[in-house]
């Protein structure tokens, strides 16, 4: 299995990589400006992308076991894997991202 991204939130996400991402916008690097939606869209993109952990999984819990020491930057396991499943959950039910086969 495998997450991904809704096409709404694909769209979402370009705009948001546009907006803060690119030198030329007023809004350039002020990613802390985003709303905790915006956050989650990009979040989403970043777990979509593998950037912590390649995105295929068998058991997501076991995913988010390995990815939340990494996106937390801690150097044990088993320090935010809750955290991350949560996120997933709220992106689930806010139609971020969909679990594909």
């Amino acid at each position: 299995m495998k997450l991904q991204l809704t096409k709404t939130t694909e769209v979402e996400l370009n705009r948001l990589n546009n907006l803060y991402g690119d030198e030329k916008s007023p809004e350039y690097d002020y990613w802390n400006k985003m709303s905790e939606l915006e956050t989650l869209i990009t979040d989403a993109g970043i777990y979509v992308d593998g950037a912590y952990e390649e995105n295929i999984f068998n058991d997501l819990n076991e995913w988010c076991r390995i990815v939340g020491p990494m996106e937390y930057q801690q150097t044990y396991l088993n320090t935010h894997p809750n955290a991350v499943r949560e996120k997933i959950d709220k992106m689930l039910r806010e139609n971020i991202i969909t679990i594909v086969e």
